[in-house]
């Protein structure tokens, strides 16, 4: 496995470590993740009756809210900010990281599942790229974890 080396920059004194190539995977895909979720959530907490995405509170019918509000605030912090975190955690070289990105795959693989459930439709094909995506995020995790606990 690849390790990471610390470098000082000579102006600033500050030490940057050098990532390894399974944490550079997993901050791409915890950032992509979280800004997604993001994008998405803000036209919905904006407009909760789902217009400025084309959808409408139809799709709610067998969920317990009426409206895209709780939703789009949940969608924003919890899939949004959490796995924008998880990557600051990562890039700074934090212990918890590892944990961190399981956090997350087991937060979007939650989500994606109880969304399933409660809209059942025809947006299956992006459930299945958020399940691998989820589950992507919490292998490279493990990944991590236990080449943390190799060292």
């Amino acid at each position: 496995m690849e390790q990471a080396r610390s470098q000082t920059t000579p102006r600033t004194g500050i030490a940057f470590r050098r990532l390894t190539g399974v944490e550079r995977l997993a901050v791409l895909l915890e950032t992509f993740l979280g800004l997604g979720a993001m994008t998405g959530a803000v036209p919905l907490i904006l407009a909760p009756d789902g217009h400025l995405l084309g959808m409408t509170t139809k799709l709610l019918a067998e969920s317990p809210f009426n409206s895209y509000l709780v939703p789009g605030i949940v969608l924003f912090s919890v899939i949004g900010v959490a796995p924008l975190l998880a990557a600051a955690v990562t890039l700074r070289g934090l212990a918890i990281a590892p944990q961190a990105a399981i956090a997350v795959g087991v937060l979007l693989i939650g989500w994606i599942a109880v969304e399933m459930v409660v809209l059942a439709g025809p947006a299956s094909l992006a459930w299945a790229l958020y399940l691998v995506l989820g589950t992507s995020i919490a292998a490279l995790g493990v990944a991590l974890w236990r080449s943390r606990m190799s060292r």
